[in-house]
């Protein structure tokens, strides 16, 4: 028994070895050619994707990754992949994909502690570009939000109006109670009565652009017009514009930094579910990934702002995909804001993994977060898989000298239908610094 926990707890951390791919026996022919046939979406458009050229010397890791390129288009039922020797050191390789399209509208909300009611509609390949595209509303009790993407040749558009009116409130410990469409409401026995109390009402647009080369990175530009008004006793003194720009950097490999919305919705209709049989085999080793992205915000006299905007983010994350593909994930994020008004500050979420849930935050100028997390499959099959996600988190948020620490640990556990695009379950966080807890209801995300 010993022995089998050291052997697991090895694997974890170090690389499992095994034996090569089959594809490894062409490394270093030539391909001479790429076959491409499709149902509806131009071939043109897959080649494109792929990532493999003729001409270009085979490398199996390259013909994974190109493969997997194609398969998240999440436009394909099925894709077959096979490569034809020539005999004259060069090789054919051959793609017969699949695709199909859906327009697909949904309506879905949520009571309790704070009522949400939200509608989408979203579409992909409708018309033979492989693009996605969707609108989505959603009314709540803290206000209001409309958004509209489109994702067409490794570039993405998008626009975002919304509106909020909630009451903020500031605890001794310097804590602020989180807010957004989906926080929970305020447990006041947990934390006693609030030292400030106020109203905040906002109003904000957002117009996005960002252009992705060769699937590993990314440049993003967007503009947001931001208005502030606070109303009660003992309000900050920042009301007025918040005009920003904000500039994106984002590098990844071999990790999942987020798509366009809707991209899972056709697996509702056996879309996008064209890599299920890769995703069910176990790797022949541990394989490795890792995500880069860093922000920066700028606003002032030249964008409408009142104030002066000045922040840097800068989150980095590596992970560790096992042999039976559980995944190890290590997370590390800075931010700092070298000028910008109260209502700018650097919030904690914005530091964490996003694995816990919290009904308190902390703001400052200054921020470092660190987490971890392990995604264990209980059960993966042709139906489903069920997750079992420890994690630790904390943050450290310096505010004016004052130097605060938020902490967390926790699991959550969901299961997931490949046909249904996202998972349920329940979230337990326990929060170690000042020892109160959440339970909640998880639906949405992905793995």
């Amino acid at each position: 028994m010993k022995k089998s926990i050291i052997l697991f707890l090895l694997s974890a951390f170090f690389p499992v070895f095994a034996f090569a791919a089959p594809e490894a026996a062409f490394n270093g022919k030539t391909i001479s050619e790429i076959n491409i046939k499709t149902a509806r979406i131009s071939p043109e458009i897959v080649r494109e994707k792929f990532l493999m050229e003729k001409g270009e010397v085979f490398n199996a890791d390259n013909y994974d990754f190109a493969k997997q390129c194609l398969h998240d288009m999440r436009v394909f039922k099925t894709i077959d992949f096979s490569i034809t020797d020539n005999g004259d050191n060069t090789i054919t390789i051959n793609i017969d994909a699949k695709d199909s399209y859906y327009v697909f509208p949904l309506i879905f909300g949520s009571g309790g502690s704070k009522n949400t009611v939200a509608a989408a509609l979203m579409e992909a390949n409708l018309f033979k570009s492989g693009e996605v595209a969707y609108l989505f509303g959603l009314v709540s009790t803290d206000g209001y939000m409309a958004m509209g993407g489109l994702g067409l040749n490794n570039n993405f558009f998008s626009a975002v109006i919304k509106n909020m009116e909630y009451e903020e409130k500031v605890f001794d410990n310097g804590s602020y109670n989180t807010s957004g469409f989906f926080s929970s409401a305020d447990n006041l026995d947990d934390f006693g009565t609030p030292v400030k109390q106020y109203k905040v009402k906002s109003n904000s647009q957002r117009l996005l652009f960002s252009k992705s080369f060769m699937e590993k990175t990314s440049l993003m530009a967007s503009f947001d017009f931001a208005e502030v008004k606070y109303s009660g006793n003992d309000t900050p003194r920042d009301a007025g514009s918040h005009n920003k720009f904000s500039f994106s950097f984002k590098k990844h490999k071999n990790s999942k930094p987020g798509g366009s919305m809707g991209g899972n919705f056709g697996a509702l209709f056996g879309i996008g579910l064209s890599d299920i049989k890769d995703r069910l085999s176990d790797l022949e080793k541990t394989k490795y990934g890792y995500l880069i992205n860093a922000v920066y915000e700028n606003g002032g006299d030249y964008t409408g702002s009142d104030f002066s905007i000045s922040k840097f983010y800068l989150k980095t994350m590596g992970n560790a995909e096992l042999k039976k593909r559980h995944i190890l994930t290590l997370d590390f994020s800075a931010a700092k804001v070298f000028e910008a008004p109260f209502y700018d500050k650097l919030r904690s979420p914005e530091v964490l993994s996003g694995q816990g849930v919290y009904s308190r935050e902390f703001r400052g100028e200054e921020a470092l977060g660190l987490g971890t997390s392990f995604a264990y499959y209980l059960i993966k099959n042709t139906t489903g898989i069920l997750t079992l996600v420890p994690f630790v988190e904390s943050a450290v948020i310096w505010d004016g000298g004052e130097r605060r620490n938020l902490t967390g640990a926790g699991a959550s556990i969901s299961y997931r239908l490949w046909r249904i695009p996202f998972p349920i379950g329940l979230n337990y966080t326990q929060n170690v610094t000042d020892g109160s807890y959440n339970f909640s209801f998880l639906f949405g995300g992905g793995f």
